[in-house]
């Protein structure tokens, strides 16, 4: 056998090696990720409520509007309130409203955030410990997502995993496992995982980062086998070169 043959062998020897690597690595790569059954985002949210039962007399802010902390809601004007006042009953300090001698009673934001619901409106009657008003917390958003998983895949979840998200327009945003709530059905595992990420801004990507909007999530399982410490490796080198 010439030189050259024994060259040409060498190379068909290689390239058949590259490419059977490849595809196994390709294949472990699919092994370790799942594809979720649903996703939405979602915000944390907090309730604004009234000690004292009365009627709004003035709404403040509407549903969608901006909040900073301390910013008046609504207003009732309580005769519960006034009564206790006139009474000289002491009425409870709180950083969630304000008193006036008169009765009235002012609510306020008590964190930064986003309007999502006005349960009361001027003129109705509100009782006392309603919910009158949500509001999502400054950059609280995160997505929910529910995966089926068998035992094994269970296993290989991990807090921190990467997970990727793509929105409506097929923009990709990138997350991290941040909670895993988990209820098993049939010898499978119903997984609802919060998933969090920076890049999860509100009114971001033509105005689809809010809550309620659909998203596709990959969660990324932890590798096992003989290939899952070349995959990891080859995966961050690939990231690195920009690819």
């Amino acid at each position: 056998m010439t030189w050259a043959n024994r060259f040409r062998l060498l190379v068909g020897f290689i390239v058949v090696l590259v490419i059977v690597l490849g595809c196994t690595l390709i294949l472990s790569q699919r092994e370790t990720e799942v594809v979720s059954r649903s996703a939405s985002v979602h915000a944390t949210t907090y309730s604004v409520g009234a000690d004292y039962a009365g009627t709004v007399t003035a709404q403040n802010v509407n549903q969608g509007d901006t909040v900073k902390t301390g910013q008046p809601l609504l207003t009732i004007q309580s005769a519960t309130l006034a009564a206790a006042l006139a009474a000289r009953a002491k009425v409870p300090a709180s950083s969630a409203y304000t008193v006036s001698t008169q009765g009235m009673l002012t609510l306020l934001a008590t964190q930064p955030g986003v309007v999502s619901k006005i349960g009361a409106h001027v003129g109705g009657f509100v009782s006392a410990g309603s919910a009158l008003a949500s509001i999502d917390r400054a950059g609280s958003l995160y997505v929910l997502a529910d995966f089926r998983l068998d035992p094994y895949d269970f296993s290989r979840i991990q807090k921190g995993a990467k997970v990727d998200l793509v929105l409506p327009n097929q923009q990709q945003l990138s997350g991290t496992v941040d909670r895993i709530n988990v209820t098993t059905i049939g010898g499978k595992a119903d997984a609802s995982i919060e998933v969090r990420s920076a890049q999860l801004v509100r009114g971001t990507h033509n105005n689809l980062v809010v809550p309620g909007t659909p998203i596709s999530a990959t969660l990324h399982l932890r590798p096992d086998g003989p290939l899952g410490g070349l995959r990891e490796t080859f995966v961050s080198l690939w990231e690195k070169m920009g690819l």
